[in-house]
């Protein structure tokens, strides 16, 4: 009897949630939520302490190898370094490194492990470098075979892990002069090794036993032969590092896939477990650090006003896009089908609400992994996805969404010290001209980046003759491309031939500028607050943990943010939506 009374449970609430695939989903999402949210708060203190250069718990080990590092690089790794020298090195570092992963990309074929069709031309290989430099990941190929196994080990993880380390270094030294008025904002090399030896390596050790554990490969082995069962012969499956090659590519929000289906291909994320722990992973550190830099700058209720606005644009993106998808398209409801939503280049293993949940949080942060084709979203689940994206990756990246964040916190404060008639002040620092100068040039130079190539190119119609939809689509898939390229975040449509060499220098210059040039504004921005004393609190005009601003700063980041792609979002997305529900608009417009 009580075997057969579990037994009915089981089979009333999962025959609940079968039939209310709305609600389950809902449900779905909000788990998905609250792990994330509870994993990045348990991590926070552990972040605060780096960015206050404390002790923590890995100190006795992750010390040493910092310490021995820094012997090698000797007097370098203990100078205290200014905006422009900071600057300097961090570009000069990243520049050799994406040299020499260069050279060892384009003549792979003489180098070891390598196979016969190992072979990228200049303009991809350009791209791909500087895709994985910027911590962008956006890949104009798709085979895995097109890179050698020393290729993915020694190039493109090493990247993942020198990008990530860049980005929450260059955070490190942005918290370093909010705190600090020595008027000097740390030690590159340092911070570079602490981000990657604290931080970086630990988690990512942790995630590769994780998804080894569950089935993702890790073997040298080139490929696993199968045998047919339609056709006699073999069928050929890529093998290769895939265990490690994930974890670095979540934890550091990298997001490249190892093949060319990324998190849809099974062997990179076999079940909802893995599922699971790769939102969790590329989460975790950009959450995570938007509370520590309120433990870090004493201000808790900072941090936790940062968490609210920026989970308002997750949750609502995320929604939406589920909704979206499994409203679906009506029109395929009028066909006597039994349609239970959009479920076309999705996984059915883990259908709509966790490819909603896991698109939404590649492109809130910048790590543009992809569970899904983003080409067959509906028109409104896509905008759904692109929101964030447009908002330069709110969230952002390892340490780049402290940074991100924080331009729009300076630019609200300007604004709310206009509206009630005083000085800007935020957390006893005086707001001056040169950070508000900063703050709106960082602000404005992501839609610019965007735009500017999108109008270029569609004064070039020849570039445009391998898109394969109709032409609101057209402009939607490049409106994602050039967006994906300036937040740095690598997540792609599709729908048309990415691989030519106009859209390989093209967005590998886009992503340079999205990268390096916003970087060196935020840590000019640093250098700033580095040399105004006295670090101590006074009588605030503006409460920048009140929900008052937080409401004033998501209304901030909404128009700041998606105004200037208004018009391009109207001819694309929306125009596709209204078109497919025969709104009135879809009259006019064929």
């Amino acid at each position: 009897m009580v075997y057969a009374t579990t037994s009915g449970n089981t089979y009333f609430w999962s025959g609940f949630f079968a039939s209310n695939r709305e609600l389950s989903g809902f449900f779905i999402i909000l788990i998905y939520i609250a792990l994330i949210s509870v994993f990045a708060y348990l991590i926070s203190t552990y972040i605060s302490k780096l960015y206050r250069d404390e002790r923590t718990w890995l100190t006795p080990v992750s010390g040493r190898i910092v310490s021995f590092f820094e012997k090698l690089f000797g007097d370098e790794a203990k100078k205290q370094m200014k905006f422009r020298e900071y600057f300097t090195v961090l570009v000069v570092f990243n520049l050799f490194a994406g040299i020499i992963v260069f050279i060892a990309i384009f003549f792979q074929n003489f180098l070891p492990y390598s196979m016969a069709n190992n072979h990228f031309n200049l303009s991809l290989t350009f791209n791909t470098v500087v895709s994985f430099l910027t911590n962008t990941n956006l890949q104009h190929y798709s085979n895995p075979s097109d890179l050698s196994y020393f290729s993915v080990t020694f190039g493109i993880t090493g990247l993942m892990f020198l990008s990530a380390g860049t980005g929450f270094a260059a955070s490190m030294a942005f918290v370093r002069g909010i705190l600090t008025d020595k008027g000097t904002i740390g030690n590159f090399f340092h911070d570079f090794l602490v981000s990657i030896f604290y931080l970086i390596l630990p988690l990512t050790l942790i995630v590769s036993l994780l998804l080894i554990l569950d089935g993702v490969p890790q073997t040298i082995q080139s490929y696993l032969s199968v045998h047919n069962l339609i056709a006699p012969g073999f069928q050929y499956v890529q093998l290769g590092p895939v265990g490690t090659f994930e974890a670095i590519k979540n934890i550091g929000t990298n997001g490249g896939g190892f093949y060319g289906a990324n998190a849809a291909y099974p062997f990179e994320n076999p079940n909802w477990f893995s599922n699971l722990l790769e939102v969790i992973s590329f989460t975790i550190i950009p959450l995570g650090a938007i509370f520590a830099l309120g433990k870090a700058l004493k201000e808790p209720r900072f941090g936790r006003m940062l968490f609210t606005v920026i989970m308002a644009i997750f949750m609502f993106s995320a929604f939406l896009v589920f909704f979206s998808e499994y409203i679906g398209i009506p029109s395929m409801s009028n066909l006597g089908l039994i349609y239970t939503g959009n479920l076309l280049g999705k996984e059915s293993y883990l259908g709509i609400a966790q490819s909603s949940i896991f698109s939404t949080g590649a492109t809130i942060t910048s790590t543009g992994a992809a569970n899904g084709a983003l080409l067959n979203y509906t028109p409104s689940g896509l905008l759904g996805v692109m929101i964030p994206l447009l908002l330069n990756d709110p969230l952002g990246g390892v340490g780049t969404g402290v940074l991100n964040i924080f331009m729009y916190v300076i630019f609200t404060v300007f604004i709310a010290s206009l509206i009630v008639g005083k000085l800007p002040e935020l957390m006893s620092l005086r707001i001056g001209s040169k950070e508000i100068k900063y703050s709106t040039l960082s602000l404005i130079t992501h839609p610019l980046l965007v735009m500017i190539p999108l109008g270029v190119t569609l004064l070039l119609p020849h570039f445009l003759e391998t898109f394969i939809n109709s032409k609101s689509s057209d402009l939607t898939s490049l409106l994602y491309e050039f967006g994906t390229s300036a937040a740095n975040n690598g997540s792609e449509i599709g729908g048309f031939f990415t691989n030519q060499s106009y859209f390989n220098y093209l967005d590998g210059v886009i992503m340079i500028l999205g990268r390096f040039l916003l970087i060196g504004f935020q840590l000019v921005i640093g250098q700033s607050f580095a040399n105004k004393s006295p670090k101590i609190e006074f009588g605030r005009t503006i409460d920048p943990g009140s929900y008052t601003f937080a409401f004033l700063l998501l209304v901030i980041m909404v128009l700041l943010g998606l105004l200037s792609f208004f018009p391009a979002l109207v001819l694309g997305p929306v125009l596709s939506f209204a078109k497919d529900f025969n709104l009135f608009i879809g009259v006019f417009i064929r």
